[in-house]
């Protein structure tokens, strides 16, 4: 059975791209055959070995360094044109004989596009996947969402680990857990290492508190064991750029502490956290609490005990005890923190690896693809 992907975000390396990846492969491995539908000029950095279909309604639009008015022509360029794709891939669906149609990074933004399209007229269903619906997004979202409820085929369906609709959510809505992000070229377990590696991922802000601290506590914690930090640091502006060459003209000299300036892309990415023995995630956004992590969701994948605040994903180490929490409020009590998780690691891991067993179990790719195409079997 033939089942689309429709693309309209993003043609260079990015999450978006990423996602799409392991779709695609949860499809193939659960008997479906994918394809994928790109605007016209769309350029693909990766190859997903599967057929691509280019519609008709102009290029992608990007953001990137756009702002003010030119950022608001661009959001109105991006509105108009997704109409004419959503248009495109009803008609090129039906010619090619797809039997469904996934939008695996919608916004609210879609359904308003949707209102204007014939794709909810679609007699081939349509999979809308949400990353999550967070407090500011939900008066829209619900508002369209229940606009939508007309159109038999359209199916709206968020990806999130709680339920924060209530007795508010449309029955056109569904919830369906996230997959683990690591396509299966990656998905082989390496031994500890010694010294620990322990990784820490992102991009580096002026003032970053996060990591004032983690680097205290690598010079001041009793670590009884070997142990070295791999940090990643990709500065966004010129002025950050100053700040992380500074921070790793400083530590230098410290073997437990390597950095990483660059962005990790595609299979580098995956890598550099099959290369590492844990992951530190100390996430402190509210916006993590509505919105499931990619990073969070490659540790578990790449079966990483982690480092995790409780405000990242809460509901996961509720089920599974994947590693231990961290307190980002109080710098003494993590650097304790830390210093315990790495001093009693070789008596707890065995236990973790048990616990990302299940955790792999409960996310795996080809279980979301089943929630998500409860009703479309692959022939």
């Amino acid at each position: 059975m033939k089942i689309a992907i429709l693309e309209t975000v993003k043609a260079a390396a990015g999450f978006e791209l990423e996602f799409d990846r392991i779709i695609i492969e949860a499809l193939k491995s659960s008997g479906y055959e994918p394809v994928l539908f790109v605007p016209e000029g769309t350029c693909l950095d990766q190859d997903f070995s599967v057929p691509v279909a280019y519609l008709p309604g102009g290029k992608i639009v990007s953001y990137d360094g756009a702002h003010g008015v030119t950022k608001l022509w661009r959001s109105l360029q991006r509105e108009r044109r997704r109409i004419r794709w959503f248009n495109a891939a009803v008609c090129r669906a039906e010619a090619d004989g797809v039997k469904a149609i996934l939008l695996t990074t919608a916004t609210y933004r879609y359904l308003r596009s949707l209102q204007k399209s014939t794709m909810r007229h679609s007699r081939i269903p349509v999979y809308f996947i949400f990353l999550g619906v967070n407090p500011g997004e939900m008066p829209n979202f619900l508002r369209l969402a229940n606009k939508s409820l007309p159109y038999q085929s359209i199916h709206l369906c968020v990806t999130t680990l709680r339920d924060d609709f209530g007795g508010q959510r449309p029955k056109n809505v569904r919830l369906l857990p996230p997959p683990v992000m690591v396509p299966d070229c990656c998905r082989s377990v390496l031994p500890v290492q010694e010294p620990l590696k322990i990784g820490f991922f992102g991009h580096y802000r002026r003032g970053e508190k996060n990591l004032d601290w983690i680097l205290q506590a690598i010079q001041t914690a009793n670590f009884q064991r070997p142990v070295q930090f791999v940090l990643q640091l990709v500065p966004t502006t010129a002025e950050d750029q100053q700040e992380v060459e500074a921070v790793a003209e400083q530590y230098q000299k410290d073997s437990r502490i390597q950095f990483i300036t660059r962005n990790l892309l595609g299979d580098d990415w995956y890598n550099a956290i099959r290369h590492i023995d844990a992951v530190l995630l100390p996430y402190t956004a509210e916006r993590y609490l509505y919105n499931w992590s990619a990073i969070y969701f490659t540790a578990i994948g790449c079966y990483k005990p982690v480092l995790v605040t409780h405000i990242l994903n809460p509901e996961v180490m509720a089920q599974f005890l994947l590693g231990e929490f961290i307190d980002m409020e109080n710098a003494a009590v993590f650097s304790h923190q830390l210093e315990t998780f790495v001093n009693h690691y070789d008596e707890r891991s065995d236990l973790y690896q048990q616990e990302l067993q299940r955790a792999n179990q409960c996310y795996a790719k080809q279980t979301f693809i089943r929630n998500l195409l409860q009703s479309e079997e692959p022939v």
